[in-house]
């Protein structure tokens, strides 16, 4: 498997080590470097570094009575965690497209990790003039309510260390950059269930968000339903947050 021809830079040993991969994959628990080599015409010693580098990282195991390598946990887990954004993605749609239908505003549903919020699925608002961005778009991480919702399911002591050692940013005049005001505002997140952003993140743009949780209580991501402050009010938000809570909880039941 050479390297495809590309007009940007090309990284010939990241192609070598997939092809690598996939013949592992293809052959659980049969090649070893020798045989890897042959079938590939890849020099034995560039095997032998890209196989070592791939035990060292979990991604490969490697049976010590003939040193046959198969796949390790690190890339089952990796292929476990994109299978699951796959099935949250195609559950939570239903009930997103059904929020954008029933409130005109745009749903998005975002995921967390340590550099913030990543939007994996959108359901848009049939307006003309509406809110909109491109899945994979990616979020500071205190932006709006869906900041709100992750942080709002942690443990209390988690919540002031995040924010202390992040600060809070000031992304408007409205924005929350008082620690205790925030650590209040997510006591309440955490007792009605869901979160608001009445112009904190953008202005002129109002948002409702809710958790989505595994059966055991573990967040998996955030559905927030975004709208300009004229039309997404107080009134509508509270009625969409409320709609949203019931959803999530049906989400939650087919997620497991």
């Amino acid at each position: 498997m050479a390297p495809k021809e590309s007009n940007n830079y090309s990284a010939p040993m990241v192609y070598k080590s997939f092809a690598i991969l996939k013949e592992i994959a293809k052959a659980q628990g049969t090649l070893g470097v020798s045989d890897i080599s042959r079938q590939l015409n890849f020099n034995k010693s560039t095997v032998y570094g890209v196989t070592q580098a791939f035990l060292d990282l979990g991604v490969l195991r490697q049976d010590e009575s003939n040193k046959k390598f198969r796949l390790g946990p690190a890339l089952i887990q990796l292929s476990n965690q994109s299978l699951a954004s796959v099935s949250l993605r195609s559950i939570a749609r239903p009930y997103m497209i059904q929020l954008a239908h029933d409130f005109a505003e745009t749903v998005f549903l975002g995921r967390f990790d340590e550099d913030g919020l990543t939007i994996i699925e959108k359901a848009e608002s049939s307006s003309e003039l509406k809110i909109s961005a491109p899945i994979g778009t990616r979020l500071p991480f205190f932006a709006g309510s869906s900041a709100k919702t992750f942080l709002a399911n942690l443990e209390d002591d988690a919540q002031k260390r995040i924010i202390m050692e992040r600060g809070l940013p000031k992304f408007t005049e409205k924005t929350i950059t008082n620690v205790n005001e925030y650590l209040i505002e997510l006591q309440k997140v955490r007792k009605q269930g869901y979160a608001t952003d009445f112009q904190e993140y953008l202005h002129g743009v109002n948002a409702v968000s809710v958790a989505l949780l595994d059966k055991s209580g573990l967040f998996l991501a955030s559905i927030y339903i975004v709208g300009f402050s004229n039309s997404f009010t107080g009134d509508k938000m509270q009625l969409a947050a409320e709609v949203a809570k019931n959803f999530s909880k049906e989400i939650t039941e087919f997620v497991g």
